[in-house]
């Protein structure tokens, strides 16, 4: 989430970040996630290969996907998308979350790793929403993403 925008003005900008804290530690239950748009990570061989020296490609590991599940993950219940939109340079799909008391999960995949992040959605989610870039795709094709947030 973010609190406040950059400001040119010096004194507005502390301002408006000291009201933003308040608003923010006041609020975290209706506060937006997010998954991180990008993430390190370290991967290696479980056993060696016989005359083979392992190596490593600098790949960049950044959001690729997200998955939204009606309860717990391990029960396997993703959610298709609810409706999606284009632009000339973006396509957005969103999930309209109603209550439930399972509750929403969500799972952020990454490009160039089989490393996840899961977690439980706060119960006053109501929308996930993806933002993808149409012309920047990662190796095996999928596309960048631009944004993705799920918010009240």
């Amino acid at each position: 989430m973010i609190c406040f925008n950059r400001l040119a003005v010096g004194t507005c900008r502390a301002v408006l970040a000291a009201a933003a804290a308040s608003i923010c530690v006041a609020a975290p239950a209706l506060a937006d996630v997010s998954c991180p748009l990008s993430i390190t990570v370290s991967q290696a061989l479980t056993a060696p290969v016989a005359d083979w020296t392992e190596g490593a490609e600098s790949l960049p590991t950044e959001l690729s996907g997200l998955t939204v599940f009606d309860g717990p993950p391990e029960e396997l219940a993703s959610l298709v998308p609810d409706g999606d939109s284009e632009t000339d340079k973006t396509a957005t799909e969103f999930w309209t979350l109603a209550a439930n008391p399972r509750g929403y999960w969500i799972t952020c995949r990454y490009s160039s790793t089989t490393v996840t992040l899961t977690r439980r959605l706060p119960d006053s989610a109501t929308r996930c929403e993806v933002v993808r870039e149409k012309e920047i795709a990662f190796i095996g094709g999928q596309k960048a993403v631009r944004s993705m947030a799920c918010s009240p």
